[in-house]
């Protein structure tokens, strides 16, 4: 230790409630963390978002799009599919929904047209979403939780063994 102290030795039960916190806090960032991308353009040409991602057989793709202004010209293209939406009135928010047919990468091409408004600039806001068909991801959990209770487990045998120091007057 640096101040010329010492320190006992990392036992065993610490190491795994550490791993087994450390897998379970991770797997919570791991499948709450979605960011959002934005989308804008230059006066005189459509506002584009490209994006790749990596489904399995009947993974579900969840696409939120926030555009302003309202009513302007979408459309998204998922694999070979083709989708055009141009909505009538005040929507707030444009969603779809993929289902993959096949596994593998996947591109999804967004693109929002400037020519119903009235400066040409399209600005908002994007949220892809992946929503797994089989829960793979999801192992981590229960290894975290193995994990964390092996060491608790641990610890508590190790209490249970520790010599009692008692003084006797």
């Amino acid at each position: 230790m640096a101040g010329g102290g010492t320190a006992e030795g990392m036992k065993v039960s610490d190491v795994f409630i550490l791993v087994g916190i450390s897998i379970l806090v991770a797997g919570f960032v791991m499948h709450a963390w979605v960011d959002s991308e934005i989308l804008t353009n230059e006066p005189g040409e459509a506002a584009v978002l490209e994006k790749s991602v990596i489904l399995m057989k009947n993974d579900k793709l969840l696409i939120d799009l926030d555009v302003e202004p309202k009513g302007v010209e979408v459309t998204v293209v998922f694999g070979l599919e083709e989708y055009q939406l141009m909505p009538i009135g005040d929507i707030d928010n444009l969603e779809y929904e993929f289902t993959a047919k096949e596994g593998g990468e996947h591109l999804v091409f967004i693109e929002v047209s400037e020519r119903f408004t009235p400066d040409g600039v399209v600005e908002g806001e994007v949220l892809i979403d992946v929503q797994r068909s089989l829960m793979f991801d999801f192992i981590v959990y229960p290894l975290g939780a193995l994990l964390l209770s092996f060491g608790l487990y641990k610890r508590k045998e190790e209490k249970s063994a520790e010599a009692i120091d008692a003084k006797i007057s």
